[in-house]
């Protein structure tokens, strides 16, 4: 169930079906939910009637329904909801798991990538087993995965060195999904060192992603400023920052990309600041509902591909859903790193930082409306003072 809450968020066979397929594996937790007897919670039906009530006014300012849009988002929040609440407590650790497993088998076909021939290989013998037979497109062809991995060839750097995308959409949102696991990971464990996250290391390492890399910095830096002494933070937290500088001066894929994402304009699309520059013009048209998620609605009826993309995350969901939802989301998934901190008896001041490398990955890539991101604002749901199935998990690897 897990790997499904994960497959539908950015693995491309699973996220570019058709939201019929979404609704096909709903029935799993559905009869998983009913048969460990789990009950619908007071959490939900509020959740639903927010999203409800946004979507009304939606509608109202902008005279649209576009329903499919609509009974889209809502299956994504069943989904989510069910798988977290059927699963319970173990989800945390099933996720870990199933992001080191992504890393491990993604490596398995990233290292031979730098043979000759073996990308080649990929594409014309496996991949055409793996294009999906309900795609939301039937112009859409998706050749370049194989399931467990996202060929990329695009090099970085004067080496040229190939990029990771591990089985998702891109190298970044890889990334993304791998600050997650890391997060989780030293909540559970209150341990930056250990072998899951050295695995979830060199996963980020085989990315290369410039968004990734600063996330996982901040990390770093975050972990030691609450959970290490006043000596050790005196002297890790500047070495932290000096080794982050030297990469940014020396490393030609880090300092080149970073500097060219800082810039407002590219002649190829818009980049993370240009998009944010434009995402908060539209926030300004529809502040506290937002512009929806609808085409015609979000960018008016533009069709020029350069113009209506969007790679900012953070925000794309403020223009989006408005004002309050985006509040609403956010201080929910604060609230549910704080329960697990709690939960684990790690300081609760590191789910402000989590909070802040979510909103790090957030930055370059559209996380937000995918259902494991949805899943993170729900874990207040089953991780409180008052869930009654608390610490039933256990977990050891």
């Amino acid at each position: 169930m897990v790997y499904l809450l994960v497959a539908f968020s950015g693995v491309p066979f699973f996220y570019r079906a058709r939201i019929e397929v979404m609704i096909i594996a709903l029935l799993f937790p559905a009869f998983i939910f009913m048969h460990r007897r789990r009950k619908i919670d007071k959490f939900i039906i509020y959740y639903i009637f927010v999203v409800i009530l946004i979507q009304v006014g939606q509608t109202l300012k902008f005279y649209q329904y576009p329903i499919s849009t609509y009974i889209g988002l809502h299956i994504r929040v069943l989904f989510a909801y069910l798988t977290i609440r059927a699963v319970g407590q173990r989800i945390m650790i099933s996720y870990i798991h199933v992001i080191v497993f992504s890393v491990i088998s993604s490596l398995i076909f990233y290292i031979p990538s730098y043979f000759n021939g073996f990308e080649s290989f990929l594409r014309i013998n496996i991949a055409p087993w793996f294009v999906h037979p309900f795609l939301k497109s039937s112009s859409y062809q998706y050749t370049d995965n194989v399931l467990f991995y996202t060929i990329n060839p695009i090099g970085e750097g004067l080496v040229k060195l190939l990029r990771n995308s591990g089985p998702f959409w891109e190298p970044g949102a890889f990334a993304g999904f791998l600050i997650v696991a890391l997060l989780f990971n030293i909540i559970r464990t209150g341990k930056i060192a250990g072998k899951i996250n050295l695995v979830l290391f060199l996963g980020m390492i085989s990315a290369f992603s410039t968004s990734g890399l600063i996330a996982m910095a901040f990390v770093w830096i975050s972990y030691y400023l609450v959970q290490q002494s006043r000596l050790k933070r005196i002297v890790l937290v500047p070495l932290f920052l000096c080794g982050i500088v030297y990469l940014f001066v020396s490393v030609e894929f880090l300092g080149d990309k970073i500097i060219r994402k800082l810039s407002f304009t590219d002649k190829t699309y818009n980049t993370r600041f240009k998009s944010a520059q434009i995402d908060l013009y539209d926030f300004s048209q529809s502040p506290l509902v937002g512009l929806g998620r609808s085409e015609q609605t979000r960018f008016g009826g533009e069709t020029d591909k350069r113009k209506i993309h969007r790679n900012n995350g953070v925000t794309n969901f403020l223009a989006t859903y408005g004002a309050v939802i985006f509040l609403l989301y956010f201080i929910l998934i604060y609230r549910g790193f704080k329960s697990l901190c709690w939960s684990y008896e790690f300081n609760r001041l590191f789910s402000l930082f989590a909070l802040g490398a979510i909103l790090l990955i957030g930055f370059s890539e559209v996380f937000f409306t995918r259902v494991f991101f949805i899943a993170l604002t729900m874990l207040p749901a089953i991780y409180s003072r008052n869930y009654n199935d608390f610490n039933v998990e256990e977990e050891e690897e």
